[in-house]
């Protein structure tokens, strides 16, 4: 198991990049729902800046392993 994971390292963090910003970009949505309706939407937006940043960051990291 510890060697398939470092051989598809890059893949692995690809995938779980890809994830987190799409549910950064759902909470985003919720968030600018939320505040359109006059709801509390601060937390959901700071979930969704967390989640964008982290996703972005695992899939651009994801190339260091890819060589």
């Amino acid at each position: 198991m510890l060697k398939f994971y470092k051989r598809n390292r890059w893949l692995i963090l690809s995938f779980v990049g890809i994830l987190t910003l799409s549910s950064g970009l759902c909470f985003f949505g919720e968030a600018l729902t939320f505040k359109n309706n006059g709801k509390a939407w601060f937390l959901f937006g700071t979930i969704s800046l967390l989640l964008i940043n982290a996703g972005v960051s695992l899939m651009i990291g994801a190339n260091i392993y890819n060589k």
